[in-house]
C-alpha cells in the first residue's frame, strides 16, 4: 500500500496541472490494457500541447510527420487531420510513458532529493507553448504578406 501511495505522490508531484483527470485515465488504461484514450486538449492543439506538458522530443518528432504529411500533394491537410487524430487517441499513452521514464530516471539519478527534481522536470511549460505558437502564427502570417 505504500508504494502504491509513492507512486501516487510521484505522479502528483511530476503531472502538477490536471493531475486527478490523467490519474483517472492513466488507471483506466491500466485496467484495460488498451492505450487508446482521448484527450481533446492534445487533439486541438497537437504538438503545442506535447510542449506544454514538457515532452519535447516527442514534439520534435510529430512536428516532422506533420512537416511531411503538409508537405504531400493532394492529401496533405487529410494527413495533417489524421496525425491529429493519432495524437487526440494515443495522447494520454504518451503522456504515460514520458512520466513513467522520468519517474524511473528521478529515482535512480536523484534518491535524495526527488521531490524537487519530479516538481522541476514535470509540470507544464506554458510559456515556452505559447512562445512556439506565436513563432508560427506570425511566420505565416509573414509568408501572406
Amino acid at each position: 500500500m505504500q508504494q502504491v501511495n509513492q507512486q501516487l505522490n510521484d505522479l502528483d508531484l511530476f503531472i502538477q496541472r490536471n493531475h486527478k483527470f490523467y490519474e483517472k485515465k492513466f488507471r483506466k488504461m491500466k485496467e484495460t490494457g488498451k492505450s487508446r484514450s482521448w484527450n481533446w486538449a492534445a487533439f486541438f492543439m497537437g504538438i503545442y500541447w506535447m510542449v506544454y506538458r514538457k515532452m519535447y522530443f516527442k514534439a520534435g518528432a510529430f512536428f516532422i510527420l506533420s512537416l511531411v504529411a503538409s508537405s504531400t500533394p493532394y492529401i496533405g491537410n487529410i494527413l495533417n487531420l489524421a496525425v491529429l487524430i493519432g495524437i487526440g487517441i494515443y495522447a494520454n499513452a504518451l503522456y504515460l510513458d514520458h512520466i513513467d521514464g522520468n519517474i524511473e530516471k528521478i529515482n535512480i539519478l536523484f534518491p535524495n532529493d526527488k521531490d524537487t527534481i519530479l516538481k522541476k522536470r514535470g509540470g507544464t511549460n506554458l510559456p515556452l507553448a505559447l512562445s512556439l505558437y506565436g513563432v508560427v502564427v506570425l511566420t505565416l502570417l509573414l509568408g501572406i504578406l
